[in-house]
Formats: C-alpha cells, sequence, structure tokens
C-alpha cells in the first residue's frame, strides 16, 4: 500500500485542504485513491470529524471498506464501516463511512448540515452515475450556504470530458500517476455469422486450458448481464474440471458472501474464471486476475419519454470503459486483454459514456429535489442538465401521485412519501392504502416488496401468482420493512402475511396498483394489445392467463428493439367500477368538439377519460359558439392551411420574413412559416370566426389579409423597403420579384427593358444581390446571372448572335450597358425616339 502513487501525492493534498476547500484529483486506475487515500486520511490529525465516501455500487462499497478495515487489523463495522441500501456496518466508533445507492442524498436531506461529517469524498465521478451527480449537486450546496469548513474531494480516473472544473471553479486541481502493468490488447471480432456469446464461451474456454500454476492466471470476463453471465457459467461448468477451476458469477443481485467469492482467492487455491457485469470496471480488486476477456457489450437502461418506461438494450461499451476493462488485467502483474471485437471497430466506439442523466428516468430525482426545496433541477449545481422533456414528465407524475402541488412544491403527503425511502410510485401506494385500512396497508407492504424484488421466478403475468413470495426470503423482509416504517408491524404476525397473501382479491390488488402507476392503466384494444393511460400500446402473451382481460394495470413491461409495442411483464385486472368512487379522482371529464366532415358541421360531446383511455361520452346537441369556433380551429390544424382561401401573395410574404428574419434579425420580425401559423390559430384565426358555421363560409375570409396584418403598418412598410415584391424599370415596368426557399431573389424580365443597367440590383440594404432571369421577346428564358456586368461582358455576346437571327426586329446592341432600355421593337422605338 505504501508503494502505490497516491503517497507521493499526500502530502501535496495536506496542503491543498489547508487552504481550498475543494479537490479536484485526477488519479487513474493503480493509483491507490479509493483504497491508500481515505485510508491515510483516518491518521491526518486535521480530520477529527467522519470522512464519507460515495461509492458507485454496492459490491464496490462492501470491497472497499472490508479491505481498509483489514489494514487497521479491525472488523468492518468498526473504525470503518459501510452504509448501502439494505445493509448496514456502522458504529458510534465509525470514522470512514463509504455509502452508495442515494445514502449520501437521504444523509443529506435528514441532516444539511451533516453534523460530525469533515470530508466527503467523491469516487469514480467520471462514471456519472445519477446518485453521485445529485449528491455532488447537495454537498456543494451545503457546504457553500451552511458549512464553509465541509471539504469535498472529487476524484476521477479522467477528467476528459468532465466539466468539474467549471462546476467547482475554485477547486485545487491535483494529478496523481496511475500504477497498472503492461496490458497486452489482442483484438479477435467474431467471425462469419456467428452470435457473439458462443464466440465468447469459446474464447473463454480456450483461454482456460492455458491457464499455469504460477503468477496472477485467473480470468476476469466481462459480460452485459446476469442472463449472459448464467449461460456462460453454465457452458463453462459443462467442460471445465470442477476441481481445478473454479467458476464466479459477479452481478447486483447476488448475495455478499456470493460477491465476496468472486472477489477475493479461491478457498481450496483453484483458478477462477470470474463473470462479471461492468461492476469489476473500476474501484474493485479481484486478486489474481492476469487475463480479461472483453464481450465489449453493457446492458443499458435508457428512459423513453414517450411510452414512459426504462428500456434494456443491449449496447457497445464506449472506448473509456474499454481502457477502465483491459486496466483489470495489469494491476498485479503484465496481463492480457483480448476484446471481442475488431481494431477498426474500437475506433468508432464513443469515447466516453453519456453521464445517466442524459438517459434516466428522473422521477426519484425530482422528488429529491422538491424534498431539497428545489422546484427545478436548474436550481441545483448539476454536471450535466437533464433532457427537459424527461424532467416535465417527472414532476407531472409527482404531481398526478399529490407528491408535489402545480408550483412543484412538496406537499405533505409528498414529505411522508419520501421519509418511506421508496420510489414516490410505492410510497403514494403505500400511504394512500394506510389511510383506507391496516389490511390494505399490509396487502401494499407485500406488493411493494414483489415490485422491489430481483430474480423472481417466471410465473406469467399476473402479480397474484408472486404474493406469497412476498412472504419469505428478500422480498419478504422488504415488505416487513414497509410494514416497519407504516408503523404496521406489531398488528401483522408471519401468519397473517400469509392470510393475506393467500385471500387477496383482484379488486384490491388492481387498485393498490393503479394508485401506484395511474399512467399504466391498461384497455383492451379489442383487436390486440392494449392501450395504457399514457397513450402507449402493450401486449400480453397470447398464452398468459390474464391475455383476455378487458382492463389491466401494468405494473412492469419492457420495450423491445423493432417493437411497436411493449411487453406485458407485471400486471393485474381492474374493475372500472372502482373509477365511480376509489380512483374518481384519476378521471378527467371535459367537453370535445370536433368537425363531422359527413355533416359539414361541429359536433360536441363530453367525455369521460383516464388519461387518453375513453371511459364514456355523451352528445352535446347545441354546442356552443366557442366550442364550434374549437371545433374549426382543431379541423384546420388536422387539414392543414391549404384549406383555407389563400391569396396566391401568402407563399411570397412568408419567404419574404423568412429572408427578412435572416438578413436583418434586430427588427424582431415574427415567423410566420405554416407551423407558426397553424400553432398561433387562436389568435390571428379565431376572433374572425364567429360567424362562420361550415366549410364554404370559411373559404369566403380574406385569410391572406389576415395573416398580413399581424405586422404592424411600420413593420409591412419596413418589409417593403427591405425587400420589395417588384423592382421598378427605367421602362417604367414594374418587375415582379420572386422569393425562393432558398434565399434566392429572381427578378424576371424581358432582356431589352434591361439595358443601360450597369449590374444587378441590390436589396436588403446591400445584403441581397437579386439574381435576374433575363427573357427573350417571347418571354421565354435566355439567361440567368446575379452578375449582369459580367454578363454583358461575355455570355451577352453569344445571345446576341442568336437573337438577332431569331427577333430581327427588336433591339440587339454592341453595347447594352449604355444603350437606352426598350419595351419595343426597333421600328416602334426609333418612331418614339423621334417624337
Amino acid at each position: 500500500m505504501n508503494n502505490l502513487p497516491i503517497h507521493s501525492l499526500l502530502p501535496s493534498l495536506r496542503d491543498a485542504f489547508a487552504t481550498h476547500a475543494q479537490v479536484i484529483l485526477e488519479a487513474p486506475t493503480g493509483a491507490g485513491k479509493s483504497t491508500a487515500l481515505p485510508l491515510a486520511m483516518l491518521d491526518w490529525a486535521e480530520i477529527s470529524g467522519r470522512i464519507l465516501m460515495l461509492e458507485p455500487r454496492r459490491v464496490a462499497a462492501r470491497s472497499v471498506a472490508q479491505f481498509i478495515a483489514s489494514c487497521r487489523q479491525q472488523a468492518v463495522g468498526q473504525e470503518v464501516g459501510f452504509r448501502v441500501r439494505g445493509e448496514a456496518k456502522v458504529s458510534r466508533d465509525t470514522r470512514l463511512e463509504i455509502v452508495t445507492e442515494g445514502i449520501l442524498t437521504r444523509m443529506i436531506q435528514q441532516d444539511p448540515e451533516l453534523t460530525g461529517i469533515d470530508m466527503i469524498i467523491f469516487d469514480e465521478i467520471h462514471e456519472r452515475h445519477l446518485t453521485t451527480d445529485l449528491g455532488l449537486a447537495l454537498a456543494l450546496e451545503v457546504q457553500s450556504s451552511l458549512r464553509d469548513d465541509l471539504k469535498i474531494l472529487a476524484m476521477s480516473a479522467t477528467l476528459s470530458g468532465l466539466a468539474l472544473s467549471e462546476l467547482m471553479p475554485y477547486a485545487a486541481l491535483l494529478k496523481s500517476e496511475g500504477r497498472t502493468f503492461p496490458v497486452e490488447i489482442i483484438y479477435r471480432a467474431v467471425a462469419g455469422q456467428q452470435h457473439w456469446l458462443d464466440h465468447l464461451s469459446r474464447t473463454v474456454l480456450d483461454s482456460a486450458a492455458s491457464i499455469t500454476d504460477s503468477g496472477p492466471q485467473d480470468i476476469l470476463v466481462f459480460l452485459p448481464g446476469k442472463a449472459e453471465i448464467l449461460r456462460v457459467a453454465q457452458y463453462l461448468a459443462e467442460r471445465l474440471d470442477g476441481s481445478r477451476v473454479a467458476i464466479c458469477p459477479l452481478y447486483g443481485e447476488l448475495s455478499a458472501q456470493e460477491q465476496d467469492r468472486a472477489i477475493k482467492a479461491d478457498a481450496s487455491g483453484r483458478r477462477k474464471i470470474v463473470l462479471s457485469t461492468n461492476v469489476a470496471e473500476s474501484s474493485l480488486t479481484i486478486e489474481g486476475i492476469g487475463l480479461v476477456i472483453d464481450s465489449g457489450y453493457k446492458r443499458q437502461a435508457s428512459f423513453n419519454p414517450k411510452t414512459g418506461v426504462t428500456r434494456l438494450s443491449l449496447k457497445r461499451i464506449s472506448q473509456a470503459s474499454a481502457t477502465q476493462r483491459a486496466g483489470r488485467a495489469g494491476r498485479l502483474a503484465a496481463g492480457v486483454c483480448i476484446r471481442l471485437w475488431g481494431q477498426e471497430e474500437h475506433q468508432r466506439l464513443l469515447k466516453a459514456d453519456e453521464p445517466e442523466i442524459s438517459q434516466a428516468d428522473l422521477v426519484s430525482m425530482a422528488h429529491d429535489c422538491a424534498y431539497w426545496g428545489a422546484k427545478s433541477f436548474s436550481d441545483l449545481l448539476l454536471l450535466t442538465a437533464p433532457p427537459s422533456v424527461n424532467e416535465a414528465l417527472a414532476w407531472q407524475l409527482l404531481r398526478r401521485l399529490d407528491v408535489v402541488d402545480g408550483q412543484n412544491k412538496l406537499t405533505a403527503h409528498g414529505k411522508a412519501a419520501y421519509e418511506l425511502g421508496c420510489h414516490p410510485r410505492l410510497a403514494h401506494m403505500l400511504l394512500a392504502a394506510k389511510s383506507h385500512s391496516t389490511e390494505l396497508a399490509a396487502l401494499a407492504c407485500l406488493l411493494a416488496g414483489i415490485l422491489e424484488a430481483r430474480g423472481l421466478p417466471r410465473k406469467g403475468a399476473d402479480i397474484m401468482n408472486y404474493l406469497h413470495f412476498a412472504t419469505q426470503g428478500s422480498a419478504g423482509q422488504q415488505a416487513k420493512q414497509w410494514l416497519r416504517k407504516l408503523a404496521l408491524d406489531s398488528k401483522f404476525t408471519q401468519a397473517d402475511l400469509g392470510a393475506i397473501a393467500s385471500h387477496a382479491h383482484h379488486r384490491d390488488v388492481g387498485l393498490l396498483l393503479a394508485l401506484a402507476y395511474p399512467d399504466r392503466i391498461a384497455k383492451s384494444r379489442g383487436v390486440e394489445g392494449y392501450q395504457l393511460a399514457n397513450g402507449t400500446g402493450v401486449v400480453l402473451s397470447a398464452e398468459d392467463a390474464l391475455a383476455q382481460t378487458p382492463w389491466l394495470v401494468v405494473a412492469d413491461f419492457q420495450e423491445t428493439e423493432g417493437k411497436t409495442a411493449g411487453r406485458v411483464y407485471l400486471a393485474c385486472p381492474l374493475q372500472p367500477s372502482l373509477f365511480d368512487h376509489e380512483l374518481a379522482d384519476l378521471v378527467d371529464t371535459h367537453e370535445q368538439c370536433g368537425w363531422d366532415e359527413t355533416k359539414g358541421r361541429a359536433v360536441a360531446e363530453r367525455q369521460a377519460k383516464v388519461g387518453q383511455i375513453l371511459l364514456k361520452s355523451e352528445t352535446i346537441a347545441n354546442p356552443n359558439r366557442a366550442q364550434i369556433v374549437a371545433a374549426l380551429v382543431n379541423y384546420i390544424r388536422q387539414q392543414g392551411l391549404q384549406i383555407l382561401n389563400w391569396n396566391a401573395n401568402l407563399e411570397q410574404f412568408q419567404a419574404r420574413l423568412h429572408l427578412a428574419r435572416s438578413l436583418d434579425p434586430t427588427a424582431d420580425w415574427p415567423d410566420m412559416s405554416d407551423a407558426a401559423l397553424l400553432a398561433d390559430l387562436e389568435t390571428w384565426l379565431a376572433p374572425y370566426l364567429e360567424n362562420v358555421n361550415n366549410l364554404p363560409q370559411l373559404q369566403k375570409l380574406d385569410c391572406f389579409s389576415l395573416v398580413m396584418n399581424q405586422l404592424s403598418w411600420s413593420q409591412q412598410q419596413a418589409l417593403d423597403a427591405l425587400l420589395p415584391t417588384s423592382w421598378p424599370l427605367a421602362t417604367g415596368t414594374f418587375a415582379p420579384i420572386v422569393y425562393e426557399t432558398s434565399g434566392r431573389a429572381l427578378l424576371r424580365v424581358r432582356l431589352q427593358e434591361t439595358f443601360g443597367m450597369a449590374d444587378s440590383p441590390l436589396l436588403a440594404q446591400g445584403k441581397l444581390k437579386v439574381t435576374m432571369e433575363l427573357l427573350s421577346p417571347a418571354q421565354r428564358p435566355l439567361a440567368l446571372t446575379a452578375d449582369l456586368a459580367s454578363f454583358w461582358q461575355g455570355p451577352y455576346v453569344e445571345v446576341k448572335k442568336e437573337m438577332r437571327g431569331r427577333y430581327p426586329k427588336h433591339l440587339w446592341p454592341d453595347d447594352p450597358a449604355n444603350t437606352l432600355p426598350t419595351k419595343f421593337t426597333k421600328k416602334k422605338t426609333l418612331g418614339l425616339s423621334q417624337s
């Protein structure tokens, strides 16, 4: 430990903290930032309080805590402890506490002054986990407003593409060398039509045959998820000698003991093949690794705002992630990394992973913001702003759940929901159930246990089939935790919970799920699948027992690439009679008016809807004037502006305005594009529809004048001066100017009328040169030029030769630039000049 590169930086780090409250440390793999640094800090006299270190992953938090505790020759939970979701080993003596999974955020929310804490360390901040970004934002606010003595250390393997210095402009910046041994990179792409997982399995098997008894020869295989890990584990177990090789899965759902088995040396001295997700990418040293085999894939969660669901999909890793993975082979000695893709493909990978905030469901984060007192994510010092649509949807759901009010301020219900410590959907369900009855609350706890459980066996889509699982194992422990938090644990024995699970009724379960997932209430489409209240389409397996159920509440569904509808995995039948009483708050009643093309008039009806699902409707016999106008406006939006009576000048008017906006932006020209006009029909058209009852009357309106009059008189005058509709010629002709969408101004004129002009006209105060389409006496195109002076000197000579023979009665002078223009033949022009 004393030889790690971070040790040479410790004096500089102590000096930096003597004068700075914030330090940014760049320390590559192997520097010792996750272990040797916090270990050394325990002996710094200037740190008398506790040190919190945030680790993005639970496996790493446990492992780092155990390692540092062993270096202090203590058990975990004494001087060094950890706290992750569902597990904590800390005591009154704990001075270094390693936390994860949003634990830091909860600690700050519960005690904004962070009493007794001197230092917060953010490890692996380059991984850009959502909880890390939020925790850093809150810690910075605490430091600036409540605790100027609080120290913050942000550590990253790389600062490339990370705007930490912009977020913390006064932080001291330090850089440590990494320590890894050379790693040989071998590219071994999948050949032909072979599936990548079969190729990986064969590569691992071949590599296992070359394991020797000396040196770090254990194999670390990076796979995207649990399913692939289990498949490869089975393939290897059937072909390898278990007395010589230990196959060790490593993923988040495993118990602490199973994870430790993968991380530590095998108790029987066997060589290990560790099959891991990206939990082993950083902050986790797995003993004995000398070879890394990298699939190049990860399982990435991305939120789809159109459907309101998070999709898990297979994605290529980034170059930065590939570097981190390869570095695992060089922690103890020179190693090898086999990448199962080509070197050319490697250059096409993203440089770094996208931050989680850019692609995550933000409902829980919005709940955190509201509890903190922020009404928008922009109120926080975040490294990256989230997509506005994702944030808007998060606040919208919280309002529907009564967690926040219309101004995004936390309600009393929202405060109680936050303090339960679960997802806002489940918290709302639990609290609403408790307000109804203790038995319903107990059933809600069982459902919450199922919905938060991992690795349940598949027993169809009906969530009722899983209720007995919520009375035992990890799901049962979770259910009991909710009972405790609702202060109901003393009212229900294990036998009581078993009875509630056995006698649960679909009506009650459907009600509870509708409280948690109001946007996922689903109605059968009649032909195939269901429509959710949020408008999304979902399907059930045809063999599933729920497939013919008219109404459902969908608790879990997943999208699949290439499919138009998501597949339902957990649901419950819903009785529509609940909308009359218990779920009446979810029903919106409003009047809808539309245009009936067959009848040629407006029709109106009163609709009761749950989200986008129509419950019932009734016809309104005599629509009022406002409804008729609304129907006309909606009809025009559906059909487009072409159904109106447009003067032919409208397109030119729009083109001129568009060009004016680009050439003269300071004049604040309005947007009059089709899209803008359709969006603003209520302003410029609706006031003139008071006496319009049918389409013939609509088409009699002079809509061009209505649009043009959206400009003030001075704006109309300025537009005519800037981009006139015609150009006056010396012959008295006003030649029309056509403005094209490309931005070109085209002047069509007979060539004889341009004699005497030295060059093409200039518009927009000299910013736009007119393109001239020069015409023959028969109005046919002869030439197109934006440089009349050059035309006279060159192309005109050829035009003159050809035209003299075809139109001998017209003037074709040798010096057109110095000839008087004319509209007539030579004879008439001569007669006019003599008279």
